[in-house]
């Protein structure tokens, strides 16, 4: 709890400052959750409680367990780009004290999401970018695509990463000199 706190106590609470839960055990609750698969706000809440006694072990849990609509207001509120550069941070984190190497290969690809389309450009399926590091089988970042621009987005996902050690593939359409300055740039 102690490196999530630290990692985490830089992402601005974006609620009321009279609000009961604690922001770093909402976000450590939410993240237990989606490890153990909870796909939304009501399955972080039913995941709190169903594991209320181990929680309490390392959370204080003041007001008990966040509700799902408590999960959703901080969600809905949060800034994405302070909780990407925190949630980057932590899996850093999260590696080295795991010993997971990663360095090797690092896959650079973008993917449109089937059926996630972005109001007003039905016909327009919204665009990621995914970076993964192939020998510790860990997604290391996933970045929107500004404008369905892949190219553009990898670029802005590779500003977040330390690359250092590592050898980054791509597809065809990265093979350009701001791709192959920003890998290098970054250690890559």
């Amino acid at each position: 709890m102690g490196k999530f706190r630290t990692i985490f106590r830089r992402v601005p609470d974006p609620r009321a400052t009279n609000a009961s839960h604690d922001l770093l055990e909402v976000l450590l609750i939410a993240l237990a959750a989606v490890l153990c698969g909870a796909e939304n706000c009501s399955d972080m809440a039913v995941f709190g409680h169903s594991k209320e006694g181990l929680l309490r072990l390392f959370l204080r849990l003041e007001h008990g367990i966040p509700s799902h609509d408590t999960f959703s207001r901080v969600f809905r509120r949060l800034k994405p780009e302070a909780f990407e550069l925190a949630f980057c941070r932590f899996m850093a984190a999260f590696a080295k004290s795991n010993g997971l190497n990663l360095t090797g290969v690092v896959a650079v690809d973008g993917k449109a999401l089937r059926g996630a389309y972005e109001r007003g450009g039905r016909a327009t399926p919204m665009q990621l970018v995914n970076v993964f590091a192939v020998e510790a089988r860990m997604a290391l970042a996933q970045h929107k695509a500004p404008g369905r621009n892949e190219t553009a987005g990898a670029l802005e996902v590779l500003e977040l990463l330390s690359l250092e050690g590592c050898i980054v593939t791509a597809d065809a359409l990265h093979c350009h000199r701001a791709f192959a300055a920003a890998v290098l740039e970054r250690g890559g």
